[in-house]
């Protein structure tokens, strides 16, 4: 029709399937400028790429289209204005989250080249530690592997609801502190920012430490592994127990390293 545009013409101009222009006509979102009584064909007008091009921006910032209406006043007159504030405050919030994504990844694969060198070491190395920022709380090793994923969930939870963020790598460990006769254990999140009004968190220094591995199974009896540690470095007072991130991941769980200050 002259002054109109098929239905394959108009997708064309968006790179769009023909079946999607249905689909918003049948949810209201794009209705055809024109349909044909005897054909049923449908044709759009030209200036109806700024209604797809709206369809377009909700989908690319998951605005449900069914909620596009919103958009419109009772005249069906688009609202470019409000639509184009709310878009505006959406590609914010995924921008933030791609940039705490990246770094989350870029933290990741710095932790796998640092501890490439370290994969299947045997006995007591040293090594140099970057310092780690980290929201910790009680725990009770007696509780064994079953309380240890308990905890963990708990601590990430509670992380989360600080809006802190943590790497990709399970950053979970336990800090085993020796004071006389008794042994106070903590279940920590290491996290990799620090948002404005937390004061909860605490430091693991830079500097170096006394490392060796043990299997993921150790975490079964996580009361033994620290009584055992003690034990067998009597000079020790604080050990630091946390999981060796490595370039591919085993169903049976990662490395653990145990690591003391010096």
């Amino acid at each position: 029709m002259q002054g109109f545009l098929s239905i394959g013409d108009f997708a064309k101009l968006r790179n769009v399937n023909p079946k999607s222009l249905r689909y918003y006509e049948r949810i209201g979102a794009l209705i055809p400028a024109y349909i044909d009584p005897e054909t049923g064909y449908r044709y759009y007008a030209l200036e109806q790429l700024v209604e797809m091009d709206m369809i377009l921006m909700c989908l690319e910032l998951d605005i449900p289209l069914r909620n596009a209406e919103q958009y419109r006043q009772s005249d069906q007159t688009l609202d470019i204005r409000r639509l184009l504030e709310d878009g505006q405050q959406k590609a914010h919030e995924k921008l933030a989250h791609l940039r705490n994504t990246m770094q989350q990844m870029e933290e990741a694969l710095r932790r796998i080249e640092e501890n490439k060198r370290y994969q299947e070491q045997e006995g007591v190395y040293r090594r140099h530690l970057r310092q780690r920022l980290i929201l910790r709380q009680p725990f009770t090793p007696s509780g064994g592997e079953l309380a240890f994923k308990q905890s963990s969930t708990e601590i990430f939870l509670r992380g989360q609801s600080l809006g802190l963020l943590p790497a990709f790598t399970f950053p979970i460990g336990l800090i085993a502190q020796r004071q006389g006769d008794r042994t106070d254990t903590d279940i920590f999140l290491e996290v990799l920012q620090q948002e404005d009004g937390i004061t909860n968190l605490d430091v693991l220094p830079e500097g170096n430490y006394l490392c060796q591995q043990r299997p993921a199974q150790a975490l079964e009896h996580v009361d033994a592994l620290i009584t055992e540690y003690f034990v067998q470095h009597p000079e020790a007072n604080q050990v630091i127990i946390t999981n060796l991130t490595s370039a591919f991941f085993d169903l049976k769980g990662p490395l653990l390293e145990l690591q003391q200050p010096i």
